[in-house]
């Protein structure tokens, strides 16, 4: 097995096999981008990895990326896969060790573009609305979830069964690092549970999200897996109709609520600790890539209050 789509979708299988359906996904859309490139340069070859793994290759193929505009992070995703398969075929005795070999490519994560709400969004978007039609209104009630529930992620709210919700604490295992979280439920967030609950004794789902009596699946599987994706797509087209319903300045998404509940805590000088435990991150470094943005705005501001606190001395 010495051609990259071959070894690429071996890969693939063995991470199906482990129900790890998400990861899969990006090694198969790596892959696809790779085929893209390759047929324009060689459109009768193989892809033969030993031909894949030069530098030359490696950086002509993130200059194709950058032709084709794609997003900075979206670019680093595919080139960190494209790595991860060299690390793998390198362990597997099918690639040489080519020291440095993507050192000059960007594998890095852009974390400057702000997607968390002003306050006073986020506080009227926890006011669920009475006017709102039934489909927007249930969403409003999903979102206000999300932070309420410590900024939980879309995917673990979606898939908490009725057994995770004992004597008002919410016990879940992330769907994303498999680390074990317990939240303790206000009132309000009580209330909201109560609201959007799914009392079909058929179904182990606690909301009535993902529970479809017609396709469902057990947890993990490929069928589950493709049923979240098209239940979180559905749910982010009306986040946005939602934001428009209630004259947010800021756009809606799956992972606002989770960024501003960690975005608030760190205005709220929190420390960044205490946020990753709460959010349920494998490393506080994650957090801090989350949080980075808004550091930087505060050293700003700081660097602005000095500039002018000088000034005014002079005056003095």
């Amino acid at each position: 097995m010495k051609d990259l789509t071959s070894f690429t979708l071996s890969v693939v299988q063995e991470l199906e096999d482990r129900e790890r359906f998400g990861t899969a996904h990006v090694y198969r859309s790596a892959l696809r981008a790779f085929q893209r490139y390759w047929k324009t340069r060689h459109p009768q070859e193989e892809i033969r990895m030993k031909k894949v793994f030069v530098a030359a290759t490696i950086q002509e193929f993130e200059r194709h990326l950058q032709e084709r505009m794609l997003k900075l992070n979206t670019l680093s995703t595919y080139l960190r896969m494209l790595r991860a398969l060299y690390n793998r075929a390198l362990a597997a005795g099918m690639a040489n060790y080519v020291p440095g070999l993507f050192a000059r490519v960007y594998t890095g994560t852009r974390t400057d573009v702000k997607r968390a709400l002003p306050p006073a969004d986020m506080g009227h978007a926890l006011t669920i609305s009475p006017s709102l039609q039934q489909e927007l209104r249930e969403t409003q009630i999903w979102f206000a979830l999300l932070f309420l529930l410590r900024g939980m992620p879309f995917a673990d709210l979606a898939r908490l069964r009725k057994c995770d919700f004992k004597n008002g604490v919410i016990s879940y295992r992330r769907q994303k690092t498999g680390r074990q979280v317990s939240v303790q439920v206000t009132a309000e967030a009580a209330e909201l549970l109560r609201q959007c609950a799914d009392h079909r004794t058929n179904s182990p789902y606690l909301l009535n999200i993902l529970w479809d009596e017609n396709r469902y699946s057990p947890l993990g599987s490929r069928n589950e897996y493709q049923h979240y994706q098209r239940v979180l797509r559905n749910f982010n087209r009306k986040l946005k109709l939602l934001a428009s319903a209630l004259g947010l300045s800021g756009k809606l998404s799956s992972y606002t609520a989770r960024h501003t509940w960690a975005t608030t805590a760190f205005h709220t000088k929190v420390a960044v600790g205490i946020i990753s435990n709460a959010l349920g991150h494998s490393s506080v470094k994650v957090t801090e890539t989350y949080l980075k943005p808004f550091e930087n705005e505060v050293l700003d501001k700081t660097n602005k209050e000095i500039i002018a606190y000088v000034k005014r001395c002079t005056t003095c």
